[in-house]
């Protein structure tokens, strides 16, 4: 655990006002692997920048996580009792402040890079890509798709994946390079794909294969008849895929235009999760 970036996070998240809506905001946002701020910090020390500069960055992002994950909760989406291993923010707090907190975690992610007092035209490119790959180019897009599909082929899958869990990691990797003040959006967004499909991948084999207790949240998607990795390959052939989809990250970050090292070791240990 990075504490300093959780005592900035509660730091940030003390400011609000008081209300069941900051005390929705601040037990959503605790606990989890924060894996999508790591990913930015890792690219920013990769381009010689201080960790704690990106820091409004990982805060943003998480934030749209946390929005993301309290809204896939709910009743009307995968109806989830259980997430970060605690009830999830309908079971604690209800059905309407969730939504209001989803809805303020979303809201709040742009402030927190408006008044971080980076140059101007740096913030612009970040809250581009925040709205972009988080709506319906993105994420918003893709839960569409997930929500829909009952079946499909490899094609509709990686569609799914690529926007619905994707499209946050495209932003991961996005905003540390417009941090850094560089102009390779292309390699970043192929990166971040090439993340997400494998995040996703392993998500599908765990929902199936770990506890609730050990995975920290519902695991629901098998027993909802959802369309994931494991309606197209089963446990060993989807483990085999994983295993490619590593090797081809591996290669990809060979001409990375950044000093790879923290993220290589970072996704060792999203190998080893």
């Amino acid at each position: 655990m990075n504490r300093e970036f959780e005592r900035y996070i509660a730091e940030k998240l003390s400011l609000y006002q008081d209300c069941i809506v900051k005390d929705a905001m601040i037990y959503c946002m605790d606990g989890g692997k924060r894996f999508r701020p790591r990913i930015i910090f890792a690219i920013a020390k990769g381009f010689g920048l201080a960790e704690e500069q990106a820091y409004p960055l990982g805060l943003a992002l998480e934030m749209i996580q946390s929005y993301s994950l309290i809204h896939d909760d709910l009743p009307a989406m995968d109806n989830d009792d259980f997430r970060r291993g605690k009830p999830s923010c309908h079971k604690a707090f209800g059905e309407d402040i969730a939504i209001l907190t989803g809805d303020a975690l979303l809201t709040e992610s742009f402030n927190v890079i408006a008044d971080s007092g980076l140059e101007p035209r740096i913030i612009a490119k970040c809250i581009s890509a925040l709205s972009h790959y988080a709506g319906m180019q993105g994420m918003v897009y893709g839960q569409m798709l997930d929500v829909q599909a009952e079946k499909g082929d490899l094609s509709d899958l990686e569609i799914i994946q690529d926007h619905k869990t994707g499209g946050l990691f495209k932003i991961s990797c996005l905003l540390p390079m417009y941090l850094a003040d560089k102009n390779d959006e292309e390699y970043f967004i192929n990166l971040g794909r090439r993340i997400g499909i494998i995040f996703q991948h392993q998500d599908d084999l765990f929902d199936l294969l770990r506890s609730k207790d050990d995975f920290g949240k519902s695991t629901s998607d098998a027993q909802n008849g959802k369309f994931t990795a494991l309606s197209l390959y089963n446990i060993d052939e989807l483990q085999m895929v994983l295993d490619d989809k590593f090797a081809e990250l591996s290669e990809y970050l060979k001409k990375a235009p950044f000093d790879t090292s923290y993220l290589l070791e970072l996704l060792q240990e999203l190998k080893e999760r």
